[in-house]
C-alpha cells in the first residue's frame, strides 16, 4: 500500500514497515517527500551472491594431474553443477573432483563508522531517485571442502586453488564486482589449509580442506532527494539587534580609525541627508552634549 502524499497526518514509507513506524526511534533510510514506494529487498542476500562468483570463477580454472612417466599433465575441471555453496537441499551423487562451501561459525557485522552511510557515487545509477545505503561490513570464515578419488587429483586441486585464490600483483588475496549484489566488492583470503589422510582413502575418496576469509559490504537500495539550499537575506532589518530599518535612509559609514564599514540610520528630520559635511561621529566614543546625533 502506497502512501497518501494528500493526507499530512500519514508518514512517507521507507524501509521500515509503515505500520510500525510510530515505533520507531529516528527518520527510516527512503523516507522522502513527496512520498513514494521504496525499492524492493533482493532475493539473495550480499553472501550468496559473492559466494556464487566464487564458484563461477573456480569452475572456469584448469588443474593438471600427473600423467604417466615420460607423459605431459592432464589437464581436468571442475563441473559448475559439482561445485556446491551450501550443504544441498536434497541427497546427491558425489561426483569426484567436487568442492563445497562450508560455514564456520558465525558471520560477523562490523559497523561502518557511528552509522549507516549512503553511497553519493551510486544516486541514479540502480534506479532513478535510488542510491545505497551501507549498513555494515560483513566478515565470514568458511571452508572449501575439496573431494576427490586419487591422491594426484587432490593434490593438483590444491596447487591450482593456492595460486588461484591470490591471483595480482596488487594484494593478498582475490577480489571480485558482484554484479547481483549491486556491483560491490568481495574479498575472499585464504588462510590455512588441511589435508585428511582417513580409512575411506582407499575407497578412492580423499578429502582436503582450504580455509578463507570473505569480506563484503552489506548495503540496500533506498529513495533519496537532493538537498536544493536556498538563502534568504533580510535587508530591512538590522542583523545584530533585528530592529527594522528604513533603507530610504540608510547610509554606508566608513570608520578611519577601525576601517570597518557601519550601518547608520539617520532620520530625515536630522537634517543629515541635505549636508553631505557633516561628519559621523566615532563609535569608539561614547554619545555626549557634542554628538552631532543629540539632535536627531
Amino acid at each position: 500500500m502506497m502512501s497518501d502524499p494528500t493526507n499530512p497526518s500519514e508518514k512517507p514509507k521507507g524501509v521500515f514497515p509503515p505500520e510500525l513506524r510510530p515505533l520507531l526511534f529516528g527518520n527510516p533510510f527512503g523516507e522522502v517527500f513527496p512520498p513514494r514506494q521504496n525499492p524492493r529487498f533482493l532475493s539473495v542476500d550480499g553472501r550468496t551472491a559473492a559466494m556464487r562468483v566464487l564458484k563461477q570463477y573456480i569452475s572456469f580454472l584448469q588443474f593438471f594431474r600427473p600423467g604417466d612417466i615420460g607423459k605431459p599433465p592432464i589437464p581436468f575441471s571442475i563441473p559448475l553443477e559439482d561445485i556446491h555453496i551450501e550443504w544441498p537441499d536434497n541427497e546427491v551423487n558425489l561426483r569426484f573432483p567436487s568442492i563445497v562451501f562450508l560455514s564456520q561459525g558465525k558471520a560477523n557485522y562490523d559497523a561502518i563508522g557511528l552509522g549507516t552511510n549512503l553511497i553519493e557515487a551510486t544516486a541514479d545509477q540502480f534506479a532513478p531517485g535510488t542510491a545505497l545505503q551501507v549498513q555494515s561490513e560483513y566478515t565470514e570464515n568458511f571452508v572449501i571442502e575439496i573431494w576427490a578419488a586419487k591422491k594426484p587429483e587432490r593434490r593438483a586441486i590444491l596447487a591450482g586453488l593456492e595460486v588461484a585464490l591470490t591471483p595480482t600483483e596488487q594484494m593478498y588475496g582475490i577480489r571480485f564486482t558482484v554484479p547481483e549484489y549491486y556491483d560491490q566488492v568481495c574479498r575472499f583470503t585464504l588462510n590455512d589449509r588441511e589435508i585428511f589422510d582417513e580409512p575411506d582413502g582407499a575407497l578412492n575418496r580423499r578429502r582436503a580442506r582450504l580455509y578463507l576469509e570473505m569480506t563484503i559490504n552489506m548495503v540496500t537500495l533506498v529513495n533519496y532527494r537532493r538537498i536544493e539550499p536556498l538563502m534568504k537575506t533580510d535587508v530591512d532589518v538590522d542583523e545584530d539587534t533585528g530592529v527594522p530599518v528604513d533603507i530610504d535612509t540608510l547610509e554606508a559609514v566608513t570608520e578611519m580609525d577601525t576601517g570597518r564599514t557601519v550601518d547608520r540610520a539617520c532620520p530625515p528630520a536630522c537634517g543629515r541627508l541635505d549636508d553631505p559635511d557633516r561628519p559621523f561621529p566615532s563609535p569608539l566614543v561614547p554619545p555626549g552634549p557634542s554628538d552631532p546625533f543629540d539632535d536627531c
